[in-house]
C-alpha cells in the first residue's frame, strides 16, 4: 500500500489565477484514478469544457461558483460538485479570497473538450 507525501511536492504559482498539483497519478502508481489540489484566486473564470467521465469537484476553503449544465450555484468548504460526462461546466470565483478544492476522476487521462 502506498503512502504517499503530499508535502514532497509544493503547489505552484498561480498561473491566470489557477494553480493545481497532483495529489495521486500515475506517478504514485495509480491506474484508474487522479486527484489534483487546485487553487483558484478571487477574479478566475475558467472556460466551459466537458469531460468523457465524471468529474467531483470538493470544495475544502472558501467558496466557488460552479456553472454545471443550465445550473448554477455557490457553494462554500463541505460541498461537492458533480459533472458527469459531457456535462458542461465551469468554475468562477467572484469573491476576494482563494478558493481550494478536491478534483477527482476515475481516470488518469483526463480528456476535455474545450466549448467557448
Amino acid at each position: 500500500m502506498p503512502v504517499i507525501d503530499h508535502s514532497a511536492q509544493p503547489m505552484p504559482q498561480p498561473v491566470d489565477k489557477i494553480s493545481s498539483r497532483d495529489m495521486i497519478s500515475t506517478l504514485h502508481g495509480a491506474e484508474s484514478l487522479s486527484i489534483s489540489e487546485i487553487i483558484v484566486q478571487p477574479g478566475f473564470e475558467g472556460r466551459l469544457h466537458a469531460h468523457e467521465s465524471d468529474q467531483a469537484m470538493m470544495v475544502v476553503e472558501g467558496s466557488i461558483q460552479f456553472v454545471v449544465g443550465d445550473e448554477v450555484r455557490t457553494v462554500r468548504s463541505g460541498y461537492t460538485m458533480l459533472a458527469p460526462p459531457g456535462v458542461p461546466h465551469r468554475l468562477i470565483n467572484n469573491t476576494w479570497v482563494a478558493a481550494r478544492m478536491l478534483a477527482i476522476h476515475p481516470t488518469n487521462e483526463l480528456e476535455t473538450t474545450y466549448l467557448d
